[in-house]
């Protein structure tokens, strides 16, 4: 059986710390270059704003970029060898490795081009001791 794991809740709690000023922005847009690189070349485009920017965008009334906020799935597990810990560049590539290996956990990170914002929004138990396929919110 293939598990989700969703992180939106977390989320919402982490940017409501930040709104009411109980977390510094320096803890939360905190991307490491390797993320942000990763972002910026394989990621997907959200199409959505950046929860950090619109706060700051609402206080400066300064114009969104509907494009800054990407995501990125890493994959991470004993299976998958030298690919453990490696990017996905799509979805068929997921559903491919789904159905090669035997367990793996891919992760999905959303990363602000902008600001740095970086936030684990999903994770799943993918492979084939899982009967699993990846779900469409996977990039």
């Amino acid at each position: 059986m293939a598990g989700v794991t969703d992180y939106r809740m977390a989320k919402r709690a982490l940017v409501a710390e930040v709104s009411r000023g109980a977390r510094p922005l320096a803890d939360v847009c905190d991307a490491h270059p390797d993320l942000l690189r990763a972002a910026r070349n394989a990621g997907t485009v959200m199409r959505a704003d950046c929860p950090i920017c619109e706060l700051a965008d609402d206080r400066a009334d300064v114009a969104r970029d509907d494009v800054a906020l990407r995501q990125v799935v890493y994959v991470f597990g004993d299976s998958l060898r030298r690919r453990s810990g490696g990017l996905v560049w799509s979805r068929e590539e997921l559903a491919g490795m789904a159905a090669t290996y035997d367990s793996f956990t891919a992760y999905v990170v959303e990363c602000c081009l902008v600001c740095g914002w970086n936030h684990l929004v999903e994770s799943h138990l993918l492979g084939t001791q899982h009967g699993s396929r990846p779900r469409p919110a996977v990039p």
